[in-house]
């Protein structure tokens, strides 16, 4: 049996490194490589560590690789769960490439002007300055994981979020749309 799953690993490994670098070799000045700070040593972030924040909508976010934390430039990662009926805000970002991993569950995603189911499996590559919104309209819960290319919005989120277990903030809506101004972030319902 062993040699059965040999050819099935290899194959996923030729595939996943050549997807990345045909994926990645096309989104100009990446060096996620290397973080810039900490030297030339990978990063390991374990399943229940990262930065657990309650977003501005109350929806659970953690941050794994963050440009704060972590020194890297090129691309951060996060991992959110939407409960069923959630819908996040049809927005765009003005500084960052988004990629999106459905890594459970289904919704519908604004991507511009078209409507596009999503289920586990799928993913979602979002140009800088382009309108995305995804909607839950499953029946579980719908875990995404997200990263940002480069880093740095994901400070968005700590900025205008509540650490797991801390009272709510209160923020002003002029205090939410500086922090907005600030990392290039636009909601469609705001023009």
């Amino acid at each position: 049996m062993k040699h059965i799953h040999q050819p099935r690993r290899k194959f996923l490994r030729v595939g996943v490194v050549g997807f990345c670098t045909a994926f990645f070799a096309h989104l100009p000045n990446l060096s996620f490589a290397k973080p810039t700070s900490g030297g030339d040593k990978g990063i390991v972030v374990r399943e229940d560590e990262g930065t657990h924040i309650l977003t501005r909508r109350k929806v659970p976010i953690t941050i794994k690789i963050s440009k704060a934390k972590q020194g890297v430039e090129g691309i951060s990662f996060c991992v959110e769960d939407m409960s069923p009926g959630r819908k996040m805000r049809v927005h765009k970002h003005l500084n960052n490439d988004e990629l999106i991993f459905i890594h459970k569950g289904e919704g519908t995603l604004t991507l511009d002007e078209e409507t596009i189911a999503v289920k586990t499996g799928d993913v979602v590559f979002v140009p800088k300055d382009t309108w995305h919104g995804l909607d839950n309209t499953g029946t579980e819960n719908l875990h995404m994981v997200f990263q940002y290319s480069p880093a740095g919005f994901e400070e968005y989120f700590i900025e205008n979020g509540t650490p797991v277990g801390m009272p709510a903030k209160e923020r002003s809506d002029e205090a939410y749309a500086l922090t907005e101004k600030k990392y290039g972030m636009v909601y469609k319902d705001k023009q």
